[in-house]
């Protein structure tokens, strides 16, 4: 096998022929259901399930052609959607919840050159979200509306990410971006919020816009500081509470958005 076939391989998705209950994965979408009307959703809306190993990943326009009608259901791991203008790199970090269509691409026509790449930082399984899906959904509005709020709450966590980069000092961002990581993804304990997410420094440092060694020295300070303790694999436990700049922050970005 080639060099450029195996990377294609990890690249490419891998399909799980069974499609599973999608409310058992994410029983937030049916929030808005009565509780006699979930039993039946649970058992009637599924979806095909395809994972990703880490790595690069470059969706092909084919690769879901003709599948994916309202995008893929992030269920679990990681990813970062980088965005490149120029000389300069800005990633967005998607995880369970996030609904994403990786095989949108900004139009040739645009003034200013923009590079979409696409990483897996932890494997991924997402969910289709086909026209069997809608099909199947379609008797449960409720969730088809879920769904489209999940797609809006990206345009609101876009405009915080916007202000977060916007902040002068490196350990504002890097605390701001790890509280806000960890109100969606993180688990409270005894000791504080555990990000059991592998955030490396590399991973931090694109999400907020700031050279690596940078981050590296903002983390150590906030470390010493006692704001937060690095865990093996690059977990975090973020000990205290959310810092005051975060409420200045998020209030402005729901004005931006």
């Amino acid at each position: 096998m080639t060099e450029t076939m195996a990377r294609r391989q990890r690249e490419m998705p891998t399909r799980i022929e069974r499609p599973i209950p999608i409310l058992a994965f994410d029983p937030d979408l049916a929030e808005d259901l009565r509780d006699e009307q979930l039993a039946l959703a649970r058992r009637q809306i599924v979806a095909e399930i395809f994972t990703c190993p880490a790595g690069p990943w470059t969706v092909g326009p084919d690769d879901f052609s003709g599948m994916a009608n309202l995008g893929l259901l992030v269920i679990e791991g990681l990813l970062a959607r980088e965005v490149t203008v120029g000389d300069y790199t800005c990633a967005e970090l998607l995880g369970p919840g996030d609904v994403i269509q990786p095989w949108l691409r900004i139009g040739q026509e645009q003034s200013v050159a923009t590079e979409i790449d696409w990483d897996v930082v932890e494997p991924v399984t997402v969910a289709v979200l086909d026209r069997a899906f809608c099909e199947r959904a379609a008797r449960w509005p409720e969730v088809l509306a879920a769904v489209s709020r999940r797609l809006m709450q990206r345009t609101h966590w876009l405009a915080f990410h916007l202000a977060v980069c916007g902040l002068r000092r490196v350990d504002d961002r890097l605390l701001s971006v790890l509280w806000h990581f960890a109100d969606r993804w993180g688990t409270v304990t005894l000791a504080g919020v555990r990000l059991d997410l592998r955030l490396t420094h590399q991973v931090l440092a694109a999400v907020t816009g700031a050279p690596r060694p940078s981050v590296t020295t903002a983390l150590k300070r906030l470390g010493d500081a006692g704001h937060v303790r690095p865990l093996p694999r690059s977990r975090w436990l973020l000990l205290g509470r959310p810092p005051s700049a975060l409420q200045a922050v998020r209030k402005h970005s729901s004005r931006v958005a």
